[in-house]
């Protein structure tokens, strides 16, 4: 069972207080680096970097309503680079998602919190509530209008006090997204519905972690039941309208699934530059074939075996929306990309970044081999 702490926003600054909590949690439990979203010096944004110190927390910012890549891809490097180390990272929803996928597949190695002796050796997964992130141009407009990134965020974590509102200037990926909290996290930081009302939830995903992160220590409080049922409350009327944005997107954009002419013409304008497979953390080189390298391993049913591999790779995808955003030529990928994805998510009964549901295909295998 979850164990909800409160913490109180000081100074009407929610990043100081959340600096602040990290800083102190830090230095409680010993931790040795940190992978975190840290503001970029021409405040063009956040990009995630390693932090050694915990003076060096000065500088980040998981709120900022701006996302340039995918957290994810690099937590693999960073346990590396960290051996025998008490570490952590701070991801997003979608960068969470990501990761439980990676893992899934084994394509990435740490020791979970949860397995970690002596809290030594192990990766601690925090992860933000997220209710959208703007355009990069966009985040740079209200830069040069001169608004800061606190004042940026209450408007970003304040949809759910307008019914859910959701902008149209953030992200496609964002405003189809049904899932702006955490699954999964080891600590959760709830900040949606709360912010405005001066506190944030900090999150334990069982009482055994609670303790071993000593979250007691450095907050204020275990929450009350309405602070706890009012976050839930403002999450799930964000997820129900985006859900219904999502379809409703889905049902007025130019092709249906089905319309495979409707989805070469989105196309058109792809160069094969593959810009788009390198920011998307979960691809594996399903579509070599499609673009000209063949996988010799699979020679022999080169079409199924790539149909397959794309139809899995779908399946996973977390819906950060990085391969629509580092796209230079403005093709459509979000829409497209969701439209597939949700409906073999639906066929095959998956939600991606569950960590207690396992790969539908992995099972089947099992299935098969057990067979032979």
């Amino acid at each position: 069972m979850n164990v909800n702490h409160t913490l109180h926003i000081q100074n009407g600054d929610a990043i100081q207080t959340l600096r602040n909590f990290l800083s102190a949690w830090w230095l409680r439990v010993e931790l040795d680096a940190m992978l975190a979203p840290v503001e970029l010096p021409d405040r063009g944004g956040v990009t995630a970097q390693v932090i050694d110190h915990p003076d060096d927390l000065s500088r980040v910012n998981p709120f900022a309503p701006v996302m340039l890549s995918n957290t994810a891809s690099m937590v693999e490097t960073f346990v590396k680079d960290h051996p025998h180390s008490h570490l952590a990272v701070i991801l997003r929803p979608c960068e969470l998602r990501a990761l439980v996928e990676l893992q899934k597949r084994n394509r990435v190695h740490y020791i979970p919190a949860s397995s970690a002796k002596g809290n030594h050796e192990s990766l601690v997964i925090l992860s933000v509530d997220c209710p959208g992130t703007f355009l990069p141009s966009e985040y740079a407009r209200h830069v040069e209008q001169h608004l800061d990134d606190a004042e940026m965020i209450k408007v970003s974590l304040a949809y759910g006090t307008y019914e859910s509102y959701i902008p149209y200037q953030v992200r496609s990926a964002c405003q189809m997204c049904d899932s702006p909290a955490p699954l999964g996290a080891d600590v959760v930081i709830g900040s949606i519905g709360t912010v405005p009302e001066g506190y944030m939830l900090v999150i334990a995903s069982d009482e055994k972690m609670d303790a071993a992160l000593k979250l007691d220590d450095i907050t204020d409080g275990i929450a009350t039941e309405k602070e706890v049922v009012h976050r839930e409350l403002m999450v799930g009327k964000l997820a129900d309208k985006r859900a219904k944005l999502r379809d409703h997107l889905i049902q007025n954009q130019t092709w249906r699934a089905e319309d495979l002419t409707g989805a070469m013409a989105l196309f058109a304008r792809c160069t094969l530059c593959a810009d788009c497979l390198d920011a998307c953390p979960l691809y594996e080189g399903e579509l070599t074939g499609m673009l000209g390298v063949r996988d010799a391993h699979h020679r022999t049913h080169p079409l199924l075996a790539e149909l397959v591999g794309v139809s899995r790779w779908l399946a996973t995808c977390s819906g950060c929306g990085m391969c629509q955003e580092i796209c230079e030529h403005g093709v459509s990928l979000t829409p497209i990309i969701t439209t597939l994805s949700h409906r073999i998510q639906r066929e095959l009964n998956y939600r991606p970044g569950d960590p207690n549901q396992p790969l539908p295909w992995a099972v089947a295998e099992t299935i098969q081999r057990s067979k032979s």
